[in-house]
């Protein structure tokens, strides 16, 4: 609780290394929350006075102490398992991008859609793709979504499926061919990794033709970040098909994809544990 460095303990700062200590128990004395953050004393009621002056603290007594409210929940309303995963997830696809060159992108299921959360385009020296988040990207053409839709548990996947069937996006027009669709995410599994379909990239970016004539020769391959043998979400992998065939992305990539993957899923647990 006092990994802050001094030059960064500006008032607001300090404040929530306060809210952080109190938060970590359920009641806590002044004592051990100056000794948790390494603040005077003195600093510590000024800032707890704040904080309870704001609904985020309540004083239950001289001899109880401090306990945090109901109110810091509300801190973490944008911040689920979204965020973790991203969180997790920037850092080693920064370095693998260092490492091979070629820009990765993250996508996160939300709802029955898939949204790129994070990407290394400008991390990679050959990257062609913008620089994307939040930003939807079809799950039934685009290699990210058929590598999560692939993975996901058969339920929840046949779900997914008959809510994708209904809608009149030309994007989801293969989940009304459910036999040629099962074929297509069994190879998947099968396989370990999808590709992008064709049709998916101008979909994908939103950009117009003449734009996409620069990016035509990019294609995905998408791998699934599994935790406890769920998707959390999925990898791409963005690289020229005039520099490498599908299969030699895959022969040279796809473990260091799926490590990639790995890292990400273990980030989760750590942060999710701590």
């Amino acid at each position: 609780m006092t990994g802050l460095p001094a030059a960064a303990r500006a008032p607001v700062a300090r404040a929530l290394l306060v809210l952080e200590a109190l938060n970590a128990v359920p009641i806590a004395q002044l004592g051990d929350i100056a000794a948790a953050t390494g603040l005077p004393k003195s600093t510590v009621v000024r800032l707890l006075a704040q904080l309870a002056e704001a609904g985020y603290a309540e004083h239950l007594s001289r001899k109880a102490g401090w306990r945090a409210t109901s109110r810091v929940l509300n801190l973490a309303n944008g911040f689920r398992q979204t965020g973790i995963v991203v969180e997790a997830a920037m850092e080693p696809m920064r370095a693998f991008t260092r490492a091979h060159r070629w820009a990765v992108f993250l996508g996160l299921p939300q709802g029955h859609d898939m949204f790129v959360r994070f990407g290394t385009a400008a991390d990679s020296p050959v990257a062609l793709d913008p620089e994307v988040y939040n930003a939807p990207t079809p799950i039934l053409l685009g290699a990210l979504g058929q590598a999560w839709l692939a993975f996901c548990p058969p339920s929840e996947r046949a779900e997914i499926i008959a809510h994708l069937a209904q809608s009149r996006r030309a994007s989801d027009r293969l989940a009304r061919d459910r036999p040629d669709l099962d074929r297509i995410l069994a190879q998947i599994r099968k396989r370990g990794y999808s590709i992008t379909d064709e049709a998916a990239r101008r979909i994908t970016w939103n950009v117009s033709r003449r734009a996409m004539e620069g990016r035509k020769r990019v294609t995905g391959l998408g791998v699934p970040i599994l935790s406890d043998n769920r998707p959390l979400g999925s990898l791409s992998l963005r690289y020229f098909r005039t520099s490498l065939s599908d299969s030699e992305a895959a022969r040279l990539y796809l473990e260091p994809m799926r490590n990639l993957a790995k890292q990400i899923a273990d980030g989760v647990k750590s942060r999710q544990a701590g």
